[in-house]
């Protein structure tokens, strides 16, 4: 069985490219700090990787932009497109962003057909609020964060290719081994 390593000098000698490695789900579900240890398991293998996080893109690239349908539609099109160039380049890229939406998730596979592999990080509204990393809900119960609260998330359905993980059975670190492991093991198929 080929580690991470060996799959990412592979497609070096290949002049392949690399998945985009996307965690995606509710704020304060883990989805961060996944990709974090994800990113650093690349890293720790030599193997050159960019982790694009939601919100530190909204505090610089997209920081005209707010929480509208609108704007995070333009913020995920943002990530994809810069996570495109990244891989072109042969660089890893693994993203954490909320892609709430199926139509999210659909513009992402637009800009970068078959090169996702979908990561559905998974907690409760009710875990996700009362972890609040980011302050994001207690600014949106303030009214600093308009759209916030009242915007949908849409689960994965039956159709669309996704890996999952629950944060509410696993902790971070069993969360990354988990999905680590499985990397190697098996190949990610693009959404």
């Amino acid at each position: 069985m080929a580690d991470a390593f060996e799959v990412g000098a592979t497609a070096l000698r290949h002049h392949t490219q690399p998945k985009v490695i996307w965690c995606f789900g509710r704020s304060g579900a883990g989805k961060t700090t996944i990709a974090a240890g994800l990113a650093d398991r690349f890293r720790a293998r030599s193997i050159s990787t960019l982790h694009l996080d939601g919100e530190s893109v909204r505090s610089g690239l997209s920081l005209d932009l707010g929480f509208s349908s609108r704007d995070r539609a333009e913020n995920h099109r943002r990530i994809a497109e810069l996570a495109g160039i990244a891989r072109q380049q042969g660089v890893q890229v693994v993203v954490s962003t909320m892609a709430p939406l199926r139509v999210h998730r659909d513009t992402v596979e637009s800009i970068l057909p078959n090169s996702v592999c979908w990561i559905h990080v998974d907690s409760s509204p009710a875990v996700c609020e009362a972890r609040d990393p980011k302050l994001l809900y207690r600014r949106a119960r303030d009214g600093r964060i308009p759209d916030f609260l009242d915007f949908p998330f849409e689960a994965p359905e039956a159709d669309e290719r996704v890996w999952s993980v629950s944060t509410e059975s696993m902790s971070p670190k069993e969360s990354i081994q988990f999905l680590w492991t499985r990397l190697q093991s098996e190949p990610c198929e693009p959404g």
